[in-house]
């Protein structure tokens, strides 16, 4: 017989298995609750699965997606600083070739005096392997590493040999039989015409050292491809130069365009996130790239965590679901255990609550920890920055400062420089109206502003430096600049020394060519008055004819003087009395023209002994300082020569003083300069140079104080003895 079951509303009996009382309509009790039953169990597994859901949905989308973003901007920086280093590099050898494709030669046949200099060259500059000239038939006749071959069929020769600086790309060298990487110039000689081409290797050792890692993981790495994907440098997980492919051999080439941050397949097959960037010239990607695997690694763990959690905590809410569920349908039949069945339940759920809110502080501390690593790797990436030797700032179009390394305090008098600070108040270059002027214009036309060189005062010093400005592109416009500062003193301070020696040679080949057709004549003029003062009986015809030929003699003296400038030999010592040379050079020049309106005082110490020096060089040094003051008094004045020991040293000091109308401030400066004259076509602009020279033989000192109208002093001061010379016969 099926057991009955009494409706508790109407009392009617039912038979077991009616779900609603026949009577009445009401669901039956038994059925109440027991779907009151499911019900809360379903309530009770949807309130406490949520927030987990919602959790996971978090850290899968959103976490996952930031740190994946994070992570493609560190790619994207590293290849950012990376791409500035090869170029500052590359500009830098560009220049050290340059600076030496101007040669002082005339034709290659006298390359061959140059291999010293090259060799100094290569040795100072380790970032070169060789350098070599060619010729224009491609033949290379000389080279640091005396390696032979032709060449004429390469693009670098080709294209320098047109006349253009060339840098290639890294390629296998069959004439060095090593991998290389070649930049070449036109080769000019004295005459500034080319007459070959130059060109050197770089060493891909020193080169590849400047790619480094900014060290985002263990499978992350840097490198360069060309543009069909082919490694130019070597990789940190294994892909060979010229060899492999920097992307999955089944797959295009990802790395196309000027550059950007992408998703694809390595040359190992692996997943990875990747940034990459173009070079203009040559014409090369750096890419920088790390596993997917090790890039989302942590927001894999975290994902792992919460679904064991889940795991954990869901299968505890689904027993009690089930368990308190029991507990509130029987607390409802009856009230007294009901009431305390739910008291315990709510108990229960603080605890579970209670032990969620703790594991959710857990994760909060996690990330907190995230947030410092990712303080440290913007530290990591700021000290980069301020240790690279050029100034670099960044602006706001307000000229508000934004950001700054540590060198660009080396431009600046202040002592603190702040975020925010007013750039014209830090930077006094911002006072020369042209650079204001053009650093504003950045925001408006949005174009670099270049200044190659600028000589500005820091501290009271005198630097020269190089001037660039970049426009910092926002969205819709120009939000801010940067500006890059280079000390390019030392630089200049060569390009000087390189124009003076420029200058010292053209000297040299005008000494040369003075010297034979001044000499030639000359000998004859000595040899006919040598034979004529035998013959001559005349005592007074015979005094004056060696007084000629006296003359004669000094001609020939001051023409090797003028040798000795332009091919320096080493003085010949002896022992003179300089008072005595003083009087008979004044008693030569006395008569001269040039010195008919001069009057001239000497006062002449007794206390100035004996010197070691060349008679000769002295001589021509008080000659030209002699004409010069006479030069400088057309009508007539005084010259007064003065010679004294200095007291406590072991120097003489001889001072020329005239009267004469003197030197401009701007031309004082100068006097010293091979060529520099101010007499219009009248001077060579060689006398202070060869007597500079010539008392630089002496070990000595040679200045000029003038005032204009009021005259010019001259002052030599020579060492009484030059240590270490061989003394000769002395000459009274």
């Amino acid at each position: 017989m099926p057991e009955k079951i009494i409706c508790e509303i109407c009392g009617h009996s039912n038979i077991e298995g009616t779900k609603y009382c026949k009577e009445c309509g009401n669901i039956l009790t038994q059925y109440y609750y027991k779907g009151l039953w499911l019900k809360n169990i379903i309530i009770t597994l949807l309130v406490f699965f949520l927030p987990f859901v919602i959790l996971f949905y978090i850290v899968n989308f959103e976490v996952s997606a930031n740190f994946e973003k994070q992570i493609k901007n560190s790619l994207d920086y590293s290849v950012e600083v990376n791409v500035r280093i090869i170029k500052l590099f590359l500009n830098e050898r560009k220049k050290d070739l340059l600076s030496i494709a101007k040669s002082d030669i005339s034709n290659l046949n006298q390359i061959n005096t140059k291999h010293k200099f090259f060799q100094t060259f290569i040795t100072e500059k380790p970032w070169f392997d060789l350098i070599a000239i060619v010729n224009p038939n491609g033949d290379i006749i000389f080279s640091t590493d005396n390696i032979k071959g032709n060449i004429k069929n390469h693009e670098y020769f080709q294209r320098s040999n047109k006349g253009s600086f060339f840098n290639s790309s890294i390629f296998y060298s069959d004439i060095l039989d090593t991998t290389v990487m070649i930049i070449s110039s036109p080769f000019f000689n004295l005459q500034n015409k080319i007459i070959g081409v130059i060109f050197a290797s770089i060493s891909l050792s020193s080169f590849y050292n400047l790619i480094f890692d900014l060290r985002i993981g263990r499978t992350s790495e840097i490198f360069l491809v060309d543009d069909k994907g082919i490694f130019l440098s070597p990789s940190k997980l294994g892909g060979s130069v010229l060899r492999e492919m920097g992307h999955y051999k089944e797959e295009l080439n990802p790395h196309q365009g000027e550059g950007g941050v992408l998703t694809h397949r390595d040359y190992r097959g692996e997943r990875v996130l990747c940034a990459f960037r173009k070079f203009t010239e040559p014409n090369w990607y750096l890419i920088s790239e790390i596993d997917i695997k090790e890039a989302l690694a942590p927001v894999t763990a975290l994902k792992r965590i919460i679904f064991s959690i889940f795991i954990i905590f869901g299968s505890f809410l689904v027993f009690s679901s089930v368990f308190f569920s029991k507990q509130i349908i029987d607390s409802i039949k009856n009230l007294t255990r009901s009431l305390k069945s739910a008291f315990d339940e709510i108990t229960q759920k603080k605890n579970t609550i209670n032990t969620i809110n703790i594991e959710l502080r857990k994760r909060l501390k996690e990330c907190e920890t995230l947030s410092k690593e990712l303080k440290i790797s913007e530290e990591y990436s700021k000290n980069i920055i301020n240790s690279i030797d050029s100034g670099l700032i960044a602006f706001d179009e307000k000229l508000r400062i934004t950001f700054y390394n540590d060198y660009i305090k080396n431009f600046t008098t202040k002592k603190e420089i702040k975020i925010g600070d007013e750039i014209p108040a830090v930077l006094p270059i911002f006072e020369d109206k042209n650079i204001r002027q053009g650093i504003e214009e950045i925001f408006v036309k949005n174009k670099p502003f270049n200044i190659e060189k600028k000589q500005i005062v820091v501290d009271g010093k005198d630097i020269v430096v190089s001037i660039n400005t970049f426009p910092m592109k926002g969205i819709e416009k120009v939000n801010g600049a940067i500006l890059l500062l280079n000390d390019i003193t030392e630089q200049e301070h060569l390009r000087n020394q390189m124009a003076d020696y420029e200058k010292l040679s053209a000297l040299s080949q005008l000494a040369l060519g003075a010297a034979h057709e001044i000499n030639n004549p000359l000998l004859g003029i000595t040899s006919y008055l040598e034979l004529l003062l035998d013959e001559e009986e005349d005592v007074e015809k015979k005094t004056r004819s060696k007084e000629v030929l006296d003359s004669a003699y000094r001609i020939s003296e001051t023409i090797r003087g003028l040798l000795n400038f332009a091919r320096p030999t080493p003085p010949k010592f002896t022992k003179i009395s300089l008072n005595k040379l003083i009087t008979e050079t004044v008693s030569f020049l006395h008569h001269q023209p040039l010195f008919r309106k001069i009057k001239f005082e000497k006062f002449l110490s007794e206390a100035v002994p004996q010197i070691t020096a060349d008679t000769n060089q002295v001589r021509q040094v008080l000659i030209n300082i002699l004409i010069n003051a006479a030069q400088a008094m057309p009508d007539g004045g005084s010259i007064a020569i003065t010679t004294e020991k200095v007291k406590f040293e072991e120097l003489v000091e001889i001072r020329v003083i005239d009267t004469g109308i003197g030197i401009l401030p701007e031309h004082l400066k100068r006097v010293f300069e091979p060529f520099f004259t101010t007499k219009k076509g009248e001077g060579t602009g060689l006398g202070l140079s060869i007597s500079y020279s010539y008392v630089k033989n002496h070990n000595g000192q040679i200045t000029i104080k003038s005032e204009v109208n009021n005259g010019t002093e001259v002052k030599i001061v020579l060492p009484i003895r030059q240590k270490g010379k061989i003394q000769s016969e002395v000459i009274e």
